[in-house]
């Protein structure tokens, strides 16, 4: 099966705000560094559609898919919008494309879906993986939840049975919202514990469809393949899904401003390969990733392990040069970046040692899995 990328020119020069986590360049820089390596031929590349708001409201309210609609329009929200959508704060300001943007991102997903639906394949949407949103509130810096969106596009063709992983740092709380208690879903989140949005305990199920693995600070190379290999592929594997969605946030490894995790994107990557040999249709999205270094390389990295191509020891010089023209305007460094990430793609692995606490909790997880996949 020959991947399909998924992607817009729409994320190139939009941005939240000159102050926000969200102003750095993310998709375009794995675009960018894609092609520049030769990985991204015409032929595997599809431009996103953007959703219409009739569309969105297969899972997101009608007034709020208005309210957002009205806020790029007018370029302002009043205090009653704000406070019943949660439209217009610090973490989801309006800006000038605060409806087209996110509509592009779920109309990729709602493709992806499609695609996926009508037979076996595999798609990457790095736009995607926005787990924050909710029905009628925008949360996390998520205005529209497109991995719900995606889901609900497979059932729609058919598919009922659905694994949905998420690696990303930050709890998928959008998406157990919109899944709790179907038993035709698994979802697995693998979280920093103690992070917001302060949900996706060890002993919440998600009315029984979920495993959740809060991790300490500091998670290493050595710790995600222990969970990846005892807990994650034998739980997905075990239930048989139809198809798998991945949520493969960029904002777990060390580097990373909003997390205190210390991957290495190999850890992401070895994920990713994991999981697509247990399927033949899977869906590999975005998510978070705050430093404009790590996430395009990590991302770029993801279309290459789903095409099976190797990784080059040092980025040619078009590549070099993706990396060396970014920016992290206003952002509070105390030292330069690292050499390597203008120069390669792969990090440095991390290894370390698996903490007595992650054995403990994944030894829970091994347990109700049993019972959550049977």
């Amino acid at each position: 099966m020959t991947p399909l990328f998924i992607g817009a020119e729409i994320y190139r020069n939009s941005t939240y705000g000159g102050w926000h986590p969200l102003r750095i360049p993310r998709v375009s820089t794995a675009m960018d560094l894609s092609r520049a390596l030769g990985w991204l031929p015409r032929g595997q590349y599809r431009v996103s559609p953007r959703a219409k708001p009739a569309a969105l409201h297969i899972w997101h309210d009608p007034d709020y898919v208005a309210a957002l609609v009205q806020a790029e329009a007018d370029g302002t929200v009043s205090d009653a919008v704000r406070a019943r959508h949660n439209l217009g704060t610090p973490s989801n300001p309006v800006f000038g494309e605060v409806f087209r943007r996110p509509a592009t991102a779920a109309g990729g997903s709602m493709l992806a879906g499609a695609i996926l639906g009508a037979g076996p394949g595999v798609v990457y949407h790095p736009a995607g993986g926005t787990h924050h949103g909710l029905p009628d509130r925008a949360n996390g810096f998520c205005y529209l939840n497109d991995p719900v969106l995606a889901m609900l596009s497979l059932r729609q063709a058919g598919l009922r049975r659905i694994a949905y992983v998420d690696i990303d740092a930050h709890h998928c709380d959008g998406v157990a919202v919109a899944f709790r208690g179907d038993p035709d879903v698994l979802m697995i989140s693998l979280h920093e514990e103690k992070r917001w949005p302060f949900t996706g305990a060890l002993e919440e199920t998600e009315g029984g469809s979920a495993l959740n693995l809060p991790v300490p600070r500091g998670l290493n190379d050595t710790e995600m393949a222990f969970i990846r290999d005892a807990l994650i592929v034998p739980a997905v594997a075990a239930f048989a899904p139809e198809a798998i969605v991945l949520q493969c946030g960029a904002d777990a490894v060390e580097e990373d401003p909003l997390s205190r995790l210390a991957l290495s994107n190999n850890a992401h990557w070895a994920v990713v390969s994991a999981l697509g040999a247990l399927t033949d249709r899977y869906l590999v999205l975005g998510g978070g990733g705050y430093n404009p270094w790590t996430v395009g390389r990590l991302w770029a990295g993801v279309w290459a392990t789903l095409n099976g191509l190797e990784i080059p020891e040092r980025l040619p010089p078009e590549a070099e040069a993706v990396q060396r023209c970014l920016s992290w305007a206003g952002a509070k460094m105390t030292r330069a970046p690292e050499p390597a990430l203008f120069t390669t793609l792969r990090d440095a692995p991390r290894p370390g040692p698996v903490r007595d606490v992650l054995r403990v909790r994944v030894a829970v997880l091994q347990a109700r899995s049993a019972v959550l996949v049977g």
